[in-house]
């Protein structure tokens, strides 16, 4: 499937999935595994530890797209997994995707503690939450930004989130206006020491050695990310409803529709693909992102 190309944190994804199918399935070839077989498996997948829904959208959904791709390739006669289901319960949602006023707070508050230092991670503590809060980017996107991602339009500041620098889910390169919150803190001081190089992770000093295609080595920004949900946990927000790092997404949509920023101009803040065709025709540029990025109101703490 390497003509695809898959995201390398797919792939990580998928590892688990595919080596306990082959522990199970470890006498049998591809072509050999029956429907009955596939299904009785799929069923076993649903434990205590892992829920219907993550069974269903994640392993089986795995199964099924490689299955499909070595039956399109004439690898298999045939993907056994193909009709098979695993019946998900409807998710009960006692709360909102979106963090709570007291939990943008608590987040953004401890990142304000967070002292200038050498330490990258320290460096991504303190500035990829409030980043995140005034985009609603992924917190990937932001933890794998470099300082010549930073830059200047007119009277306004820019970010770009870049395949250049790692992994963008649309895989399309996007300019954010930053907030002029984010500026007056000192965010552009704090670029300019960094340099044009990553601002939140240290970057390799060698040439790394080249890892499997099938167990690819973590991205250091990913590594960053991973570290930042971890320490926001630890500062108390822990309802498994909330996101440490996605809800920031879900918190500046909520935000910028209450103070009248169109969804139009969030979704291209935020990355989100247009509801329709038509909507991509005369997509807002950058001046007018930044123009409605001015009504977002300013954290306070």
């Amino acid at each position: 499937m390497t003509e695809r190309k898959p995201a390398l944190s797919t792939v990580n994804r998928w590892r688990a999935v595919f080596l306990t199918l082959q522990a199970h399935f470890k006498d049998k070839s591809a072509d050999e595994i029956t429907e009955d077989e596939a299904r009785e498996w799929a069923r076993s997948l649903v434990t205590a530890k892992r829920s219907a829904d993550t069974a269903s959208e994640i392993w089986l959904s795995a199964i099924r797209r490689i299955f499909n791709w070595a039956a399109e390739q004439k690898l298999i006669r045939s993907n056994p997994f193909k009709q098979v289901k695993i019946t998900v319960p409807r998710k009960v949602q006692t709360r909102e995707k979106a963090f709570t006023e007291q939990e943008a707070k608590t987040i953004l508050g401890a990142a304000l503690t967070i002292k200038a230092s050498k330490n990258t991670f320290k460096c991504a503590q303190r500035w990829v939450p409030w980043i995140c809060a005034y985009s609603g980017a992924r917190a990937g996107e932001i933890a794998q930004l470099r300082g010549v991602d930073i830059g200047q339009q007119g009277n306004f500041y820019t970010m770009k989130l870049t395949p250049e620098a790692g992994t963008i889910k649309t895989r399309k390169a996007r300019t954010v206006p930053m907030h002029e919150h984010v500026i007056a803190q000192g965010f552009l001081d704090f670029v300019k020491a960094r340099g044009k190089g990553p601002l939140f992770y240290t970057p390799e000093d060698k040439t790394p050695t080249e890892s499997s295609p099938t167990n690819p080595r973590r991205a250091r920004a990913v590594m960053t990310r991973q570290r930042l949900a971890a320490w926001v946990r630890k500062l108390g927000i822990t309802d498994p409803e909330v996101s440490p790092n996605h809800s920031w997404r879900h918190t500046f949509k909520q935000i910028a529709d209450r103070h009248g920023i169109s969804e139009r101009v969030s979704d291209a803040i935020t990355g989100h693909a247009p509801a329709t065709v038509g909507r991509t025709y005369g997509a807002p540029n950058d001046e007018d992102m930044a123009r409605e990025l001015k009504k977002f109101p300013r954290y306070n703490t």
